[in-house]
């Protein structure tokens, strides 16, 4: 019986981490007109189902978060898009690691108005 208990637990082991909730952190990205870090509070809210993940991000302040489109965690390797209002034709697109339950960090890349957009990003799991 003590088996049935685990399970659950194995079944996380084995689709890796669960990205499920709100985070907050920021995102670190040269300004493509001048070359100046421009530093952003974000936040962002995931529901996780297996690989699949939706959800929203966007600047802490805005009122409306975008939706994230194709949002796939496979392992600790989390992936998805977001066309914000300030991207051009392109999508913005992260590429994030689950470094700890409460910390993702990684990169991400796309096109503004100004040009070809690469920054760092890094979100910690809100309480």
């Amino acid at each position: 019986m003590r088996g049935w208990r685990l399970l659950p637990l194995l079944a996380s082991a084995l689709y890796g981490a669960d990205v499920s909730g709100k985070w907050t952190g920021a995102v670190d990205v040269q300004d493509p007109g001048g070359g100046e870090k421009i530093s952003a509070r974000v936040r962002a809210e995931f529901v996780q189902k297996a690989e699949t993940v939706t959800g929203k991000i966007g600047r802490e302040q805005d009122a409306q978060l975008e939706p994230i489109r194709d949002g796939k965690l496979t392992g600790k390797t989390l992936t998805f898009e977001v066309t914000a209002e300030e991207a051009t034709s392109t999508t913005i697109k992260f590429t994030l690691m689950v470094v700890s339950e409460d910390r993702i960090e990684g990169e991400l890349t796309g096109a503004i108005e100004a040009g070809k957009i690469s920054g760092k990003v890094v979100l910690s799991r809100s309480k």
